[in-house]
């Protein structure tokens, strides 16, 4: 999916309503080669055209449950993520100094770096987290050996052990995409449904470029909304980091 991401959407939408254009073309020029000798006009073509064009509609409705699902999955993630690192500094507010501030701090710290990566673009630098939970599990660790009462320890470690695992989730749930033979299956099932109603027009003896034309921008305007709620970073629909900056703003 790397090209994909790295293509901006409208050079993609504009490339998928050419290729509907040349396959409508296609099929109204294709119609010459088929058409009876003796000038006998076919007809009753047309309910195989609808039949096509319900199965693309229900084909397009299947990669958009797919897109949108990831989405709503990452979204979610965003609120888990945000409420366990919330309920992770409520309760080190529990420790005694010197380990409360210490502990603090790095939070603060990790607040920051998991902003940084969920606002920054593809591949983002996973460091920052890794080198803060490190931190952390290490700040524990002192804190246990420092004398904090385990039962306050083992209530901060519970959050943070959650926060972390869902990290990783995130990551999961940024890379899952749409399967690219769906997509490539949606293009091809597009271009042929194309070719068909390019062929029943030439039927018709008529080309109907309004109603084609609006056919087209509708198909174009689906695709691309597939594709956009299928970029985790970089595209027009985002997942909102808004649970993120209210936890972070929370930390006083």
């Amino acid at each position: 999916m790397t090209w994909l991401d790295q293509t901006p959407l409208l050079a993609i939408e504009g490339g998928f309503v050419l290729l509907l254009l040349l396959s409508v073309e296609a099929g109204y020029r294709g119609y010459r080669w088929v058409r009876p000798k003796d000038g006998r006009k076919m007809t009753g073509q047309e309910f195989l055209l609808s039949a096509v064009l319900g199965l693309l509609a229900l084909l397009l409705g299947f990669t958009f449950s797919l897109s949108l699902s990831r989405y709503e999955a990452r979204r979610a993630l965003v609120v888990q993520e945000a409420n366990a690192i919330d309920t992770a500094w409520l309760r080190t507010q529990l420790l005694d100094e010197p380990y409360r501030g210490e502990a603090s701090g790095l939070l603060k710290q990790y607040a920051d770096a998991r902003l940084a990566w969920s606002e920054g673009g593809v591949g983002h630098d996973l460091g920052p987290t890794q080198a803060l939970q490190g931190k952390l599990a290490a700040a524990m660790q002192h804190a246990t050996h420092g004398g904090a009462p385990p039962v306050v320890v083992g209530w901060v470690l519970t959050p943070l052990d959650d926060a972390f695992g869902l990290q990783a989730a995130r990551l999961a749930a940024r890379s899952t995409r749409v399967p690219d033979r769906v997509l490539a299956v949606l293009v091809l099932y597009s271009a042929l449904s194309m070719v068909m109603l390019g062929y029943i027009l030439a039927i018709n003896g008529h080309r109907h470029e309004v109603a084609t034309g609006l056919l087209l921008v509708l198909l174009t305007l689906a695709f691309g909304i597939i594709l956009d709620l299928d970029r985790p970073q970089g595209g027009a629909i985002l997942v909102s980091q808004q649970p993120l900056i209210d936890m972070r703003a929370s930390m006083r």
